[in-house]
């Protein structure tokens, strides 16, 4: 009898010892089903907002101006600036004109103004065939203009214009080489 009582006892520790570990298994269980921290890149410091694939579109009375997209875009609200990387401008022109497509490396967009500062390896290529190069260029909303002091390249089919400050109308087309001005005609476009 006495043994019959200690096998009692002892299926009574096993089936407490047994509660405990199935209790202990599940908050185990539950701890790990905890939802995944997410992880966010903390911003570096003046910047508020930052995006990815940034996309801005300008009109003026239901007609498209100009376009503007980036790879990334940082925003400053203090500055009301964004602070663009990658970045691709489209301007589209009145009357048949075409699209103006410029890209650089970086850009500043002052969304007050609306004015775009464009920065490293500035390319211009129109959808008629001409294009220019530079380091920087500005566009001026007030104007529709792009100007720029520095050194400027214009192609066009059979022609090379260089010179240095630029003003160039995007809703015309029309352009001006401001001084030190140099071309090259080769007959037959070549």
């Amino acid at each position: 009898m006495h043994n019959f009582n200690n096998f009692k006892r002892f299926l009574g520790v096993l089936a407490v010892v047994a509660s405990l570990l199935v209790i202990a298994t599940i908050v185990f269980r539950m701890q790990q089903e905890v939802a995944p921290k997410l992880s966010v890149r903390k911003l570096p410091l003046q910047v508020d907002v930052s995006l990815h694939n940034f996309h801005y579109t300008e009109t003026k009375q239901g007609i498209k101006h100009w376009e503007l997209s980036a790879t990334r875009a940082d925003y400053n609200k203090a500055a009301d600036i964004s602070y663009l990387t990658g970045v691709r401008m489209v301007v589209h022109g009145a009357g048949g004109l075409g699209e103006l497509v410029i890209t650089a490396d970086t850009g500043q967009y002052h969304n007050g103004t609306r004015d775009i500062a464009l920065v490293g390896n500035v390319r211009g290529k129109s959808s008629k065939g001409y294009g220019f190069s530079t380091h920087r260029v500005n566009y001026v909303a007030a104007r529709s203009m792009l100007q720029t002091t520095e050194r400027v390249e214009l192609t066009d089919i059979g022609s090379q214009l260089e010179g240095t400050g630029m003003e160039y109308y995007t809703q015309t087309r029309k352009f001006r080489l401001l001084k030190d001005v140099s071309a090259v005609y080769r007959q037959g476009g070549e």
